[in-house]
């Protein structure tokens, strides 16, 4: 009997097997796929930000944290931005959940393992990355840690049930089984399906005893009905998340339009909220803020140049070719000619154009899953169950 199995050989289930097996336990992968790290290979684009220098219980959501901003009360709802967002809403169940968890695992902690694998990395505006620039190299450095540390692999694995008896657990596929005192459950949620992670492992956790809140995709695109004249244009912006026209959240960055979706990074961090209140039915807007700075009202106070020759010198000429048309305002008039309320309503309307949010990304563009096993039911110290013992 060994003494543990770890369902999963992603990040997770490879630093397991690497700091058990250090510490003189036998160990054992089960891997649903035929090669381990199979999603490291696609993330951050190929190169792999594999973690931060900015950590903290802020930067996290759970299914818990989420539902309390889909349901609060109008006098809780607040605007939230870059590091501090969810300082507001974050409801405590999350936040020392994540503190403790953080505390007893930083990310100094995690680089000093990969400076004992002898993998070299650097930083770039605060995110950590492989110096080769490409994913591979995170993930060998991993495999070859299992290898030279002699973790047993299983690979092509399909799990079909976990059964808990008096000595520990037992694993089976349709063929074989294993056996273990003890069992990690690494097998991820249900983003990317292509490199193996399903949710296959919630209706076995269920079975067990544990509540499973219900998955969703986040980390995510959000569809929306917008000009064909936008797409494929990057634009700096403050952007907003509305739900039933209260602003719940901000952040600052690039939103992308992209293919009949609202894409880029703060709108994966929004998805986070956005997508449980579009399952609850909430009205889900994403609102657009274009004036970053006071660079268009500088250039409306020029004379002799037209209303979109001085916009353009701050916003993308597609975007103001827009917005312009849906307000009907002529954009050859010079700014000689616009009074100061004038110049103030056209300033408000690059601060909020709002799109209306009607669908979301599923889980094969997804890169996280909100959802799963209630972290209420995992001790944060050991990240033990509270249900299996």
């Amino acid at each position: 009997m060994n003494n543990i199995i770890i369902v999963g050989g992603g990040v997770a289930g490879m630093i397991a097997a690497i700091t058990a097996a250090k510490s003189g336990k036998s160990v054992t992968i089960l891997e649903k796929n035929s090669e381990l790290g199979k999603k490291i290979l696609i993330t951050g684009n190929g190169r792999c930000n594999f973690t931060n220098e900015y950590m903290s219980s802020k930067c996290y959501e759970s299914s818990i944290s989420a539902n309390e901003v889909v349901i609060a009360n109008d006098n809780r709802l607040n605007v939230m931005d870059g590091n501090d967002r969810g300082n507001v809403l974050r409801d405590n169940t999350t936040r020392l959940f994540t503190d403790t968890v953080l505390n007893h695992y930083t990310n100094r902690d995690f680089l000093a393992s990969l400076d004992d694998m002898g993998m070299s990395y650097y930083t770039r505006e605060g995110y950590y990355y492989p110096r080769t620039d490409e994913a591979r190299t995170f993930r060998d450095t991993l495999v070859s840690e299992i290898r030279r540390l002699g973790v047993e692999v299983v690979y092509d694995f399909n799990l079909r049930s976990i059964e808990k008896v008096q000595e520990g657990y037992i694993l089976s596929d349709k063929t074989t089984k294993y056996s273990a005192r003890s069992i990690v459950i690494a097998s991820g949620g249900n983003a990317a399906p292509k490199t193996g992670s399903g949710g296959d492992c919630y209706y076995y956790l269920k079975k067990l005893g544990h509540n499973i809140m219900k998955p969703f995709p986040v980390l995510t695109n959000l569809k929306s009905n917008y000009s064909d004249k936008l797409q494929g244009i990057n634009a700096l912006a403050i952007i907003s998340l509305l739900i039933d026209g209260k602003k719940v959240a901000s952040e600052k960055g690039f939103i992308k339009f992209y293919k009949g979706m609202l894409s880029g990074i703060p709108i994966y961090q929004l998805s986070m909220i956005a997508v449980p209140a579009i399952d609850a039915g909430k009205k889900v807007e994403i609102s657009v803020d274009f004036v970053t700075d006071t660079g268009i009202v500088r250039s409306l106070d020029i004379k002799g140049t037209s209303i979109k020759e001085a916009l353009c010198k701050s916003v993308n000429p597609k975007i103001v070719d827009v917005i312009l048309k849906d307000n009907n305002i002529d954009s050859d008039i010079l700014t000689d000619n616009i009074h100061t309320t004038d110049r103030e309503h056209i300033i408000e309307l690059f601060s909020n154009v709002n799109y209306e949010i009607i669908g979301v990304a599923g889980f094969d563009n997804a890169q996280a899953t909100l959802g799963g096993v209630d972290i209420r039911e995992i001790n944060p110290d050991t990240m033990e169950s509270n249900i299996c013992k």
